[in-house]
């Protein structure tokens, strides 16, 4: 069991996926590589490793580091960001947009689609004056697995419970066998799923009002971080725009953005001298 490739898996996984992991983390290696080793023929994880980075990129490597990444998750996770987005944060952007009518929201890295879905549903439920608007939410993640998931729309009881009041689970999802529910058509055509890899080559989007990248960026170090933040600020469409991130993490870049505070969350808009 020779763990002499691990120094060079650990800079390809960043290379890729911008994740940096090290020796400490030996038990999250083992744990989440050993069936991807297994149903790949290799005798442990570290045959596995050692195969890895004696070969190009390619869907083997992509099997690896997708069960790597975190799709912790779960609907409307951290109340107080939605009860700041309901009461403050899309009130004002819903002003500064009304002459447009058009609302654009990214929620990226968005795992198996909780939070795309608690945006959809809480701008069906609190917001009536959109209905004649143009609402577009994007919702991007690295892996191709979790985002067929979320494009189902369907979660086991466990994981529609999580996080979800029963009055939006009675209105917005159907029950279906063995006891999972699905999120219903009308919800589920109010958001597109894409792959994107945030350290890779961005495609097109359009800029947004609104972009949540939660719990993302404590996985990247910083250098990583400040590419990433760089090339987001670059999707905000205008200064009154938000940008919201994980409660434990924070910006740098003070010359890109700007901190605001709410009673309970914090956010970032795009410095006033940036030009958009």
């Amino acid at each position: 069991m020779s763990k002499e490739y691990l120094p060079q898996f650990y800079v390809m996984l960043e290379q890729q996926v911008g994740i940096a992991l090290d020796d400490t983390k030996q038990y999250l290696l083992e744990s989440r590589l050993m069936p991807v080793a297994t149903r790949n023929g290799y005798s442990d994880v570290y045959a596995l490793i050692k195969a890895l980075t004696q070969s190009p990129v390619g869907p083997l490597h992509w099997q690896a580091f997708e069960v790597l990444t975190t799709n912790e998750t779960s609907f409307f996770r951290d109340k107080h960001v939605f009860e700041a987005l309901r009461n403050s944060i899309l009130p004002e952007l819903i002003e500064n947009r009304k002459k447009d009518k058009t609302l654009r929201i990214w929620s990226s890295a968005c795992s198996a689609g909780q939070e795309a879905y608690s945006l959809a549903m809480m701008l069906r439920e609190d917001f009536s004056q959109l209905n004649d608007w143009t609402i577009y939410i994007q919702a991007t993640d690295i892996s191709e697995f979790i985002l067929e998931k979320a494009k189902s729309g369907v979660y086991s009881s466990m994981e529609a419970h999580r996080g979800l009041e029963p009055h939006y689970l009675h209105k917005y999802f159907e029950r279906m066998e063995k006891g999972a529910y699905q999120v219903k058509p009308a919800i589920r055509q109010m958001v597109n799923f894409s792959h994107h890899n945030l350290v890779g080559d961005w495609p097109f989007y359009p800029k947004f009002d609104l972009i949540m990248l939660r719990n993302v960026l404590i996985y990247f170090r910083q250098d990583v971080k400040d590419k990433v933040l760089s090339k987001m600020q670059r999707q905000l469409n205008g200064n009154d725009s938000v940008l919201i991130l994980g409660a434990a993490e924070s910006i740098y870049l003070n010359d890109l953005y700007r901190l605001l505070a709410l009673d309970k969350i914090s956010y970032y808009k795009l410095n006033t001298l940036v030009k958009v």
